[in-house]
Formats: C-alpha cells, sequence, structure tokens
C-alpha cells in the first residue's frame, strides 16, 4: 500500500491531530493509544509538546520538536480504522487468539492466503472491513456448531 503524504497537520484537542493529505482529503486522527503505549512518544503527554506538531521532510511523517516522529504508514492505517473504512489490527489479532487459529487456520477460514493474514496482523495491508465482518460472521457460525 502506498500512503498519502501529508500537506498539513494541526493539533485537535488530546493527543488528536487534523491531517490534510496532499490529495486534500482531511481525517482526524485520535493518537491517545500510541502515545499511551510507546514510551518513545510519552513526551507528547504534555498538551503544550502536543500542540507543536508538525509536518515532516516531504511529508512522509508527522514530527516533534523533542524528536517523536509518526510515518504516514501507520496514520493512514489509523485513520482508515477510526473512520470505520478498515479492521483494527488488535481487533483481528485478537479474533484469531479467540479462536484459537492459526495463521493457516485463520486463512482457512477467511478464504484467504496464509501469507496475507501474517500481513494484515503486521499492519503491512489494511485490513478491509469485510474481512473483519468475515471475522465476525466466521466465529458466530462456528460457535452455532460448536
Amino acid at each position: 500500500m502506498k500512503e498519502p503524504n501529508i500537506k498539513a497537520v494541526v493539533a485537535a484537542g488530546e493527543h488528536a491531530v487534523e491531517i490534510t493529505w496532499v490529495s486534500g482529503k482531511v481525517d482526524r486522527v485520535d493518537l491517545s493509544a500510541l502515545v499511551a503505549d510507546l514510551a518513545g512518544l510519552s513526551t507528547l503527554d504534555d498538551a503544550g509538546a502536543f500542540a507543536a506538531v508538525a509536518v515532516g521532510e516531504d511529508g512522509w511523517s508527522l514530527i516533534w520538536p523533542d524528536g517523536a516522529e509518526i510515518g504516514t504508514d501507520t496514520l493512514w492505517r489509523m485513520a482508515r480504522e477510526q473512520t470505520g473504512e478498515a479492521t483494527p489490527i488488535d481487533e483481528f489479532a485478537a479474533w484469531r487468539a479467540r479462536n484459537r487459529l492459526s495463521l493457516s487456520d485463520a486463512a482457512l477460514a477467511l478464504g484467504i492466503t496464509r501469507r496475507m493474514v501474517s500481513y494484515y496482523e503486521a499492519g503491512r495491508y489494511l485490513i478491509p472491513r469485510m474481512v473483519g465482518l468475515a471475522c465476525k460472521g466466521w466465529e458466530s457460525e462456528h460457535q452455532r456448531h460448536v
């Protein structure tokens, strides 16, 4: 997946940014989970530090004066997940773990390749909404037959 470049960014509340992509599309992205999970972003807990967000070199990231940086691949994925256009990685991984499915079993259940399951969990590709819905459907059907 080729992610778009960022044209502009503004802080839009606590741990949220409004990103304008070069295409003109605008997304509001909540970064609170990322800030909480990654030690390298802990300085962004300070509202003043967070508000100093800027567009990185050639629009390929967001940067902060303290050196914190988030790439467009992560931002684009998070934006698509938060708008419901893609299934969150943690939701997909939880489905697989909850149902004790190996990569091969998950692939068979969804009618996709084992490699694609691995790519989805690694964040290399957006997980299409239809795949998330298929997980829910598979789980529902599987529970009825157990």
